[in-house]
């Protein structure tokens, strides 16, 4: 193999050195590896970056340099790789060397070892300094995986023991690139000109996708609305989206992957995707919002939350002024819904709330539950209270004003007379949801001359499920098939 010497400043040069042609490839190969500060493309540098370009068997340009991050090295990357701070401190700055790196990368496919991580980085390189970078990619651990389907791991260090292939320093750049290209070498020596030619055209031909996922299961997914899962590799959920086309909303969490931290985070560890078909948008929603909360996956931190709601009430005190209490409930009945003034995701934000409509409505924070006090509240000693806490304001204009003040907050009154069912007369599914007072009853699916497909939903009021509705029917009743159901109809759904 090339000898490597590390050097603080650049190599570039021209090499001679001829292998066994690859007349597999019509194009340039480029054989990447980068040694970087972090795992995260978007906030980390790359610290090493080496290519070796690749011609019809030939080896025509080789890039190595260590690059300075403008940053600290964590202790773990030093102990990892060998690079110390005093190395990189001393060596260009990506802007520097991007002009030959180009040269060597250019036009060329790019080759790495879960090809999607390198090319993160190297992709967050170049936005930094105004240029794009979009090459083809081929993937050497989605390769060792089609060629070698009995062995169970795949990574660098297995390759290179299994296959016996040379190094100088292991968790360097250079020489993990030169593993990669020793790698394509062993495989036309072992495999036939056909095998290599569809394992690498299904690679090339296809959107480029986590290192773990199937291309199969992929090109399986349905393009209709319905919901999506990520799992990792012992089944657990990562997580759960919703789409009307599920399969390019699946591609497109991949395709930003280079740009979005969350996003990268959720590629390097998907393992499977499930689908659930819907026969609407609205029934995804729904049913997205229900299995959030289900299966708590990793990666929906917004949507995700605890079981306990916390409810505004109102009572009426000895003097006939209206009072707010908070409470915790797990759940609001259908018969509930009518007595609530608000609900909130948890207790800070209700109180946050409250504070505002004191301030708007010119409330009490006393009687609103904020302030304790024995006689009037700190507001109205400031004259910002009209002294509602102390029977200086009369209950019947104080109530009205707390009444108007949460008018925008309380929970809709249900606009039908009882059970209704919905279904999106756009949809090819003959499918729909039943209900009532704001909750979800159950899913229903009627195929044609066979009985209906019922699941069921819950009895309980739902605050994610209630604004999804809410929003659906005010801008979407022109789609919607509302029908009532009768009290018999309604005992088969429940």
């Amino acid at each position: 193999m090339l000898l490597h010497i590390p050097q603080l400043l650049p190599r570039f040069f021209t090499s001679g050195i001829l292998y066994k042609a690859m007349e597999i490839f019509d194009e340039p190969l480029v054989f990447v590896d980068i040694e970087t500060n972090g795992l995260n493309p978007v906030r980390g540098r790359v610290i090493e970056v080496a290519a070796i370009r690749v011609e019809r068997g030939t080896i025509t340009k080789e890039f190595t340099t260590l690059i300075d991050p403008g940053s600290e090295l964590p202790r773990f990357i030093t102990e990892l790789t060998g690079i110390t701070g005093d190395d990189v401190r001393q060596a260009p700055v990506f802007l520097q060397i991007a002009d030959k790196l180009e040269e060597v990368l250019d036009g060329a496919i790019f080759v790495a070892h879960n090809v999607r991580f390198d090319y993160s980085f190297l992709k967050q390189e170049f936005k930094r300094i105004g240029r794009d970078f979009s090459p083809r990619q081929l993937c050497t651990v989605r390769l060792s995986r089609a060629l070698y389907p009995e062995q169970r791991s795949h990574k660098l260090a297995n390759l290179i023991e299994r296959h016996n292939f040379t190094y100088t320093d292991r968790h360097r750049a250079y020489d993990d690139a030169h593993v990669l290209w020793q790698f394509l070498q062993h495989t036309q020596s072992n495999f036939t000109e056909d095998v290599l030619r569809t394992a690498i055209g299904k690679q090339l031909k296809q959107p480029s996708l986590p290192k773990n996922i199937d291309p199969e299961l992929v090109k399986g997914l349905p393009d209709t609305a319905g919901v999506y899962i990520f799992e990792d590799g012992q089944g657990r959920p990562l997580y759960v989206g919703k789409s009307v086309h599920l399969k390019k909303r699946v591609l497109s969490h991949f395709n930003r992957d280079h740009e979005i931290t969350s996003e990268f985070k959720i590629a390097q560890s998907v393992h499977n995707i499930r689908t659930v078909e819907t026969g609407s948008e609205l029934e995804a929603l729904l049913l997205e919002s229900q299995l959030v909360k289900e299966l708590q996956p990793l990666h929906n931190k917004l949507l995700r939350q605890t079981n306990t709601l916390v409810i505004a009430r109102q009572e009426t005190g000895p003097s006939g002024h209206m009072t707010i209490q908070l409470e915790e409930a797990a759940d609001i009945s259908l018969e509930q819904t009518a007595s609530v003034l608000a609900v909130y995701p948890r207790r800070g934000t209700a109180k946050a709330s409250l504070e505002i409509l004191q301030k708007t409505y010119d409330l009490c924070p006393k009687l609103l539950g904020l302030e304790k006090a024995k006689s009037s509240c700190f507001s109205y000693q400031l004259n910002k209270c009209k002294g509602a806490c102390i029977d200086k304001e009369r209950a019947a204009d104080y109530n009205q004003r707390l009444t108007t003040a949460f008018d925008r907050l309380r929970i809709q009154q249900w606009p039908f007379s009882g059970a209704v069912t919905i279904q999106d007369v756009t949809s090819p599914l003959h499918s729909g949801i039943v209900v009532d007072q704001w909750c979800v009853l159950a899913h229903f699916r009627q195929e044609e001359g066979c009985d209906p497909t019922i699941t069921p939903g819950s009895k309980k009021f739902d605050l994610d499920s209630y604004k999804i509705l809410q929003s659906y029917l005010a801008q979407h009743q022109n789609r919607l098939k509302i029908q009532p159901v009768s009290p018999q109809d309604l005992q088969v759904f429940c």
